[in-house]
């Protein structure tokens, strides 16, 4: 019977007041009963009744307001109340109501792990994605109950929406996103950090409270070759004794035994949420291609009738990027059919002026489509996150980036591919990936359409490398104090034999934070060849020059070799067309012009497959379009890889490794010390004067620095003496002139994020 009301409610139909009764009276006995099976049950049925609420008689919308509340949902509670609530019921919705923000309430959940991080507890949370782990990283942070904060997070652009989010506590604390950046001794401090960044910033001071996104990254089961650096970075944190944490991910069943109790700390698993997930099984009803992927006019069938805003989850980024540019397509075909407007996106033009006009990904946008992955730039990403949040985007192109935390308002999630990138996705995965479809306050409801069948269900138990030790890398194993290693293996041994070296090298090797044993061997090479007199040219150096291109590549080669596992150097590509790249970069050539430098390689080269003379570019896009698209499109896929890989982050690592270790082979030797730090940090920085570094943070792209810093110059403000504080402010003062040079989105950037 009540099954019967809720089924009648989803196929769209009204229900009378006698089987509203009816349906209320069973929904309050499950909430009542001792099992917590019928309460989640009777929880999902609330999310559907509210998702289809007008079609239940107006008068039963006060009394289903008492079972909204009773079922926890606080923050729906006045989204259906009509009438002034009862002393006790105010008392309730005032007890979950914040502290710092009237408007907002928290579900009962939300609650009581709050209570227990005001209690000082040490709370580990395992929660689904649409569960609202995040709204409580505020709520510490409004609080003020700690001076020093650290908040790490697996993005930059997580961190950075974080960031906006936390902006109006400028007051209380200094934000620092940055190493270079130095606290505030005047108020607190909020460190928004990813680990590599915790691990570098120098003379952090005590840390009274951390917070952990994603907590499973610690894991070394993940195949994440970032978790050591994570490990790393909470055993720095921890080595305040009074320092609390708080570490959020999603569907954790365990965590290694003994670690509660060592830590003082709360496993709080739950499956609450306020967002009912519905699944929809295509699998065995769609074509496929060799290989297992759909057929595109399935996937586009599929497509073409969903409602509401959709991700489509692919393997990998160039597979998101194929699969959106296909449909894009498709969608060209149906609007000239119908003539349908093109999107009048800001980013658009941004692209056609600094990247290129030929990039199909232009017209994707045009048409109502948006990609999201991890190589693209940050300002980028966060733009078409904005656009699609905000309704300007119907459809989002997405690899495994999505599920680390970035907000999305997406009804819908088609899973496209059963891969994350060539590893099959496991139920992990899948539960994450899944978990997008819908939002908290957003949706009540959202959809899941399976294209490939779902991995088997099994339980996620994290492994803590720092906590186990077994087995645990060196890089990890010597951050630990000796009382803390554990008589496993051969981690004792391995210990004592580190603490025997000398303690600057020690040092050394601590810092860098990458294989020990890999840096090792680099060292063994450096102190061999500084003794050929012929090869010292190549490793004591200052500045860029001339011979910068062999000084990289004997670099890279020594990195490539040591630093990277046999899986990790399949990823990476040719050493000698990074080290070109990086190069070009020294030389401040900018990514169009690699670009268009590319696209006329490109065209020759074709032009020399189809045995014709080369002319021009363009003769070549209209002799064969598609083929020189693909070129197109595939260059600009792999410079923002490039960019994001490896000037961004491996190559001035790199650098940092090697320079810090000639530095102590030169003295051993005593021989002169070469500096490779100018060269790294320009690199990292996109040779951005200092001052407006912290701005590359924010999201603002190159482009707009390059015209802020002629702007200033222009006024008479000396940017190199900027602080990186003082820059917002001379910005918000300079408004007005700074923005009649900035193009539509470069404004549009620069004032939002400010």
């Amino acid at each position: 019977m009540v099954e019967n009301s809720i089924a009648s409610l989803v196929n769209g139909n009204k229900i009378s007041k006698d089987e509203c009764f009816n349906l209320f009276h069973d929904l309050c006995n499950k909430l009542n009963s001792d099992k917590e099976e019928e309460k989640a049950e009777a929880r999902k049925d609330i999310i559907l009744v509210l998702d289809n609420l007008e079609r239940i008689p107006k008068e039963y919308h006060d009394l289903f307001s008492d079972l909204v509340s009773a079922a926890g949902f606080y923050p729906y509670v006045n989204r259906v109340r009509h009438y002034e609530e009862s002393f006790d019921e105010r008392i309730r919705i005032t007890y979950h109501q914040s502290e710092n923000d009237k408007k907002i309430f928290f579900h009962s959940e939300q609650k009581k792990i709050f209570n227990l991080i005001m209690q000082h507890k040490n709370v580990i949370v395992s929660a689904p994605t649409s569960f609202g782990k995040s709204l409580l990283i505020e709520e510490i942070v409004a609080s003020k109950e700690y001076r020093n904060i650290v908040i790490i997070q697996p993005t930059l652009a997580l961190l950075d929406e974080t960031r906006r989010n936390l902006k109006k506590y400028a007051d209380d604390y200094k934000i620092i996103v940055r190493t270079s950046q130095l606290p505030a001794e005047d108020k607190g401090n909020i460190f928004l950090l990813t680990a590599e960044r915790v691990v570098e910033y120098p003379n952090l001071p005590e840390i009274q409270f951390f917070i952990l996104d994603e907590f499973y990254k610690l894991s070394s089961q993940r195949e994440d070759d970032r978790n050591n650096i994570l490990n790393v970075a909470f055993i720095r944190l921890m080595k305040n004794p009074d320092c609390k944490f708080y570490m959020l991910g999603p569907n954790i069943d365990s965590i290694p035994d003994g670690f509660a109790e060592k830590y003082d700390a709360i496993f709080y698993k739950t499956d609450f949420s306020m967002v009912l997930t519905r699944t929809e099984d295509l699998y065995d009803s769609v074509k496929r291609k060799r290989g297992g992927k759909v057929e595109d006019n399935d996937i586009f069938r599929v497509l073409d009738t969903v409602e509401g805003q959709t991700l489509i989850y692919c393997a990998s980024p160039s597979a998101a990027r194929k699969l959106a540019f296909s449909y894009c397509s498709h969608i060209d075909d149906v609007h000239k059919k119908k003539e349908l407007p093109e999107n009048d996106l800001p980013l658009v033009g941004w692209i056609n002026e600094n990247l290129s006009f030929r990039w199909s990904f232009t017209k994707c946008l045009q048409s109502g489509i948006g990609i999201h992955d991890g190589s693209m730039p940050k300002h980028i990403t966060s733009s078409v996150i904005q656009y699609f949040n905000e309704g300007g985007l119907k459809y989002l192109f997405c690899t495994n980036t999505i599920i680390e935390g970035v907000n999305t308002s997406a009804k819908n999630v088609v899973i496209y591919d059963s891969k994350i990138g060539t590893r099959p996705i496991d139920y992990f995965d899948y539960s994450n990936i899944r978990g997008r479809a819908g939002r908290l306050m957003r949706h009540y409801v959202g959809n899941v359409i399976n294209l490939q069948k779902p991995p088997v269900k099994e339980e996620m138990n994290v492994d803590f490398p720092f906590f186990e030790q077994d087995p645990i890398s060196s890089e990890v194993l010597v951050n630990l104090e000796e009382k803390d290693v554990k008589n496993v293996n051969d981690n004792v041994e391995r210990y004592s034999r580190f603490s025997q070296k000398d303690p600057e090298l020690k040092s050394v090797l601590i810092n860098n934070g990458v294989s020990i044993e890999g840096q090792e061997i680099i060292l063994e090479r450096l102190l061999i060849d500084l003794q050929v007199p012929i090869r010292r040219d190549t490793i004591i150096w200052k500045k860029i020059d001339g011979k910068l291109y062999e000084r990289l590549k004997y670099l890279f080669e020594l990195c490539w070799n040591n630093l990277t596992t046999e899986s990790e150097r399949k990823r990476l590509g040719s050493k000698e067309w990074v080290v070109n790249k990086v190069v070009s970069s020294c030389y401040q050539t900018s990514i169009n012009q690699m670009i268009e430098k590319d696209i006329e390689y490109r065209a020759k080269k074709l032009a020399e497959e189809k045995k014709v003379s080369f002319s021009s570019t363009e003769e070549m896009f209209t002799l064969f379009p598609r083929e020189m698209q693909e070129r197109v499109d595939k260059i600009i896929e792999n410079l923002f890889a490039f960019q994001k890989n490896w000037l961004q982050y491996r190559a001035p690592k790199w650098i940092n490794v090697v320079d810090s270790l000639q530095k102590y082979a030169t003295k051993t030797l005593g021989l002169p010390q070469g500096d490779y730090s100018y060269v790294a940090e320009m690199i990292e920085n996109e040779f951005v004067q200092n001052g407006l570094r912290i701005l590359l943070e924010y999201g603002i792209p190159q482009s707009a620095l390059k015209k802020i810093e002629l702007v200033l110059q222009s006024l008479g403000v000396d940017v190199r003496r900027l602080s990186e504080d003082e820059v917002v402010e001379t910005l918000k003062k300079n408004k007005s002139k700074i923005s009649t040079f900035l193009n539509r989105y470069e404004n549009d950037i620069l004032w939002k994020v400010l």
